[in-house]
């Protein structure tokens, strides 16, 4: 069901990292959001969660969800690297079949673009055939860092499917704008993932973009990042991703306030 102002409100899973997929949507739920972004595949050193073969976790999940009537709108995160084992890849899918789950996010490791466009075909191709679309995702400190270059390796795949995940975070630091999300094909953008944040870090000091990235910050709406303006520019019928990570917010709040919280925020970005 879509939500009250005719937008889906998607809970990502750095906003509230500590919680297993069945309390997550839980809390979703309870927030009134409709979809969920689960991180089926670990990045940097986390462990794997065991959401394969018949998992009791992936079973209780699969119950959560079809109790909540919430949806998973993406799996996270395939990071693209020079070589792409494509039968752990396939693991991912199948479960994420299961899971019904609609996008596949794919960050990018390697800075060869052909090399990349071409892994991403490949990628896509198996995502397809599980029913979920590919969406790359452009960081400053990944191998695919703007907007530009994002549709540039995209268009070079030739797969008219791929979409485009819109953080405006990461669309600030890499130093594209508004501008550049006006150049963007509509049907390429499959969501954005709102957030806010501070001052921008030193360009040059990678370590401190990284870090506010991934732990630090800040709700919709308390921040510098142009928001309503970025709102503006994006089709009206995509998702609207809360990913907040923050800190002093998730496992000190109560998890329900932290989640009803930053969909209030978001609603104010829209009304406002």
């Amino acid at each position: 069901m879509t939500g009250s102002i005719g937008r889906d409100f998607v809970l990502c899973y750095l906003t509230l990292p500590h919680l297993l997929p069945p309390a997550f949507i839980s809390v979703a739920a309870d927030a009134g959001y409709q979809g969920v972004s689960l991180r089926l595949i670990p990045i940097r050193d986390q462990p794997e969660l065991p959401m394969f073969g018949n998992s009791p976790l992936l079973a209780e999940t699969i119950e959560r969800l079809h109790a909540t009537g919430i949806y998973v709108n993406d799996i996270e995160v395939l990071q693209l690297t020079a070589s792409v084992d494509m039968s752990a890849l396939e693991r991912a899918l199948e479960t994420s079949a299961r899971l019904q789950a609609r996008n596949l996010i794919v960050i990018v490791n390697d800075a060869d673009e052909s090399r990349v466009a071409d892994n991403l075909a490949r990628v896509a191709k198996l995502s397809a055939a599980y029913g979920l679309r590919t969406c790359l995702e452009c960081i400053v400190y990944m191998g695919v860092k703007t907007l530009a270059q994002g549709i540039r390796i995209i268009e070079r795949t030739g797969d008219d499917s791929i979409g485009l995940v819109i953080d405006p975070l990461h669309i600030d630091r890499a130093g594209d704008g508004i501008a550049d999300v006006q150049r963007l094909p509509a049907g390429r953008i499959a969501c954005v993932q709102l957030c806010d944040a501070g001052p921008r870090p030193d360009p040059q000091d990678m370590n401190a973009i990284i870090r506010e990235s991934v732990v630090d910050r800040r709700v919709p709406g308390t921040g510098t990042l142009p928001l309503r303006a970025l709102m503006a520019e994006l089709p009206r019928d995509i998702p609207v991703a809360l990913e907040v990570p923050a800190k002093g917010i998730a496992g000190v709040m109560p998890d329900l306030e932290v989640a009803s919280m930053m969909r209030k925020a978001a609603l104010d970005i829209l009304s406002g």
